[in-house]
């Protein structure tokens, strides 16, 4: 198994949690639709800073492979992504039964970018740290997601959806 499968759980860990609750769903419809329709782009990079580690995981996610690299300096590594890959990645990915506790933050902007702030909580089956809330930033227009962040973690990952160029392994 290559390293960038190894990236599948912290993709997972970031984008929600894995246990059915109770929501607001009027304020959790609005992320899993930003996560429903960033499937459906033909390419999302995505830089993930973690405290504590001296460079970003880098991943290229496309319909057909899921590259990944630790810092500029490292090759980029290739997952194919099949229909086993898929199912891990949809366990992670925010629905009515991964995503609790839903709340609307409010108006923010990135880099010129209306978009809304939402917040949730992951499960503590998730392998988030306990109490943690996720808030992502959903682009007003594109209604995709721009910026999530992990507030115990102190974990923040950008999604850049123009002009990404898939990385030549």
């Amino acid at each position: 198994m290559t390293r960038s499968l190894n990236c599948l759980p912290l993709i997972a860990g970031l984008l929600t949690a894995a246990a059915p609750a109770a929501q607001a769903a009027s304020d959790c419809q609005p992320i899993f639709d930003a996560y429903a329709a960033m499937t459906k782009v033909p390419a999302v990079k995505k830089t993930v800073k973690t405290p504590g580690m001296a460079e970003p995981v880098e991943l290229v996610m496309t319909s057909t492979a899921l590259y990944s690299r630790v810092g500029a300096k490292d090759t980029w590594s290739k997952t194919p992504i099949d229909d086993e890959v898929r199912a891990v990645m949809k366990r992670g990915s925010p629905s009515p039964e991964t995503v609790t506790d839903c709340r609307k933050v409010g108006a923010r902007s990135l880099e010129g970018v209306a978009a809304t702030a939402y917040e949730f909580a992951p499960a503590p089956t998730s392998g988030n740290a306990p109490g943690e809330k996720i808030t992502v930033l959903i682009a007003d227009k594109s209604g995709l997601p721009l910026v999530e962040a992990a507030a115990v973690a102190g974990t923040e990952a950008k999604l850049v959806y123009d002009g990404v160029t898939v990385p030549a392994p």
